[in-house]
């Protein structure tokens, strides 16, 4: 279902003539506003009979739709050409110690649908395969999109997954190990990736800030039931030469601390991931802040809450150390430290050696960055082959 050929492009071209059509495509993807066909040939040095014969297959494959552009020096405005984006769409699953998570975009990431699905909060040894296949299903009919336009799922969890044998090989979050999920991929019936969700957010990142012409060196930490990360340097994620580089959350913070759901102590985890409020307190994270907000600076949830960001300041002094970039901090916790941010930067700033200023520490813009990169990888797969 990705292939391009069966869209109505011409399957026989030349490297060099796909190439000289993507470079247009993504033009006019990369582009706010309508471009015309001068705008295109200008910026891209390329002549404006090859612009048109390329306009004419992107029209004719639904890839692009002709629009007009809003700046004109007078009389007829001129046509411009933008991004169809309803022509395909992604599947992007989460799934973690208590949620199936859904989100659904189009091919400019434009959120289309999104659903929480609760599953029973206990210790998991396995995926519910059905379960999960029967609330994705039930997504499809509710977001409307059509079946045939999907080109992929994909899965981002918090652990290690062999694609080869299509198993999560470590999955201390979901207290998983070696769970094979060949079933579900099997019954799917369309193209199925599984990723890391840290991974998963730092390549929402990467999209953003290449969009933005922000930095492309900077660390992810993910901050969710589990913590977990990425780093890139210069756009390029470092995998490390296992693939399992950036485990951040098993950092050992505090010697012989606390105990991680990875079995041992102190890991960074085990301080600051949202469990040791929702587990150990039993109450959600809403419920936890609303409690914190009424204390106003003094009681038992405000002391956690300031326990928790201490050490990760701690965790973040670190991968500043080692990576001397920029970090952002994503996923469900960082949903709530926007006003604690500045403190955050504070407590950065005392632990660092050099007394560099903490500009380099901001809060991920999406908190679906890890599904949202999860659907991503079929989209940037599409377009490449354009």
């Amino acid at each position: 279902m990705q292939d391009v050929k069966n869209q109505k492009l011409k399957s026989t071209v030349t490297e060099r003539r796909r190439h000289t059509r993507n470079s247009i495509y993504r033009f006019i993807y990369n582009s706010a506003e309508p471009v015309s066909r001068q705008e295109i040939s200008g910026s891209l040095n390329i002549s404006l009979p090859t612009v048109h014969q390329n306009i004419t297959e992107l029209l004719n494959a639904d890839l692009i739709r002709a629009g007009e552009i809003k700046q004109s020096t007078g009389g007829r405005p001129p046509i411009g050409y933008e991004v169809n984006p309803g022509v395909r769409y992604s599947l992007g699953i989460n799934i973690s110690s208590n949620h199936f998570r859904f989100w659904a975009g189009n091919l400019k990431q434009q959120e289309i649908a999104y659903k929480s699905i609760r599953i029973p909060n206990a210790a998991l040894d396995e995926i519910d395969s059905d379960a999960l296949m029967k609330d994705m299903d039930a997504f499809f009919k509710e977001s409307k999109i059509p079946y045939d336009r999907l080109l992929g799922i994909s899965i981002a969890i918090p652990g290690i997954f062999d694609p080869k044998s299509e198993t999560i090989v470590l999955s201390p979050t979901l207290k998983l190990k070696n769970f094979n999920l060949s079933d579900f991929i099997k019954k799917s019936n369309l193209p199925v990736c599984v990723m890391n969700d840290s991974t998963c957010a730092g390549f929402e990142e990467r999209r953003i800030r290449e969009t933005t012409g922000q930095s492309k060196d900077f660390v992810y930490l993910l901050v969710e039931n589990g913590v977990g990360g990425s780093a890139f340097i210069d756009g390029k994620q470092l995998r490390g030469k296992t693939g399992h580089s950036c485990e951040f959350g098993h950092m050992r913070i505090v010697p012989d601390g606390r105990m991680c759901n990875c079995g041992q102590r102190g890991c960074l985890e085990a301080y600051c991931s949202a469990l040791r409020i929702t587990r150990d307190l039993g109450i959600s994270l809403d419920q936890f802040f609303d409690e914190l907000n009424k204390e106003h600076g003094k009681g038992p949830r405000t002391a956690l809450f300031y326990d928790i960001l201490y050490h990760l300041a701690i965790g973040i002094i670190n991968l500043r150390m080692a990576f001397d970039c920029d970090i952002v901090i994503g996923g469900i916790m960082a949903d709530y430290m926007g006003p604690y941010l500045d403190y955050l930067k504070e407590e950065v700033g005392r632990l660092d050696p050099f007394g560099d200023k903490v500009d380099y520490l901001t809060i991920a813009s999406s908190s679906k960055a890890a599904i949202k990169g999860a659907a991503w990888y079929h989209v940037s797969k599409f377009l490449n082959q354009i």
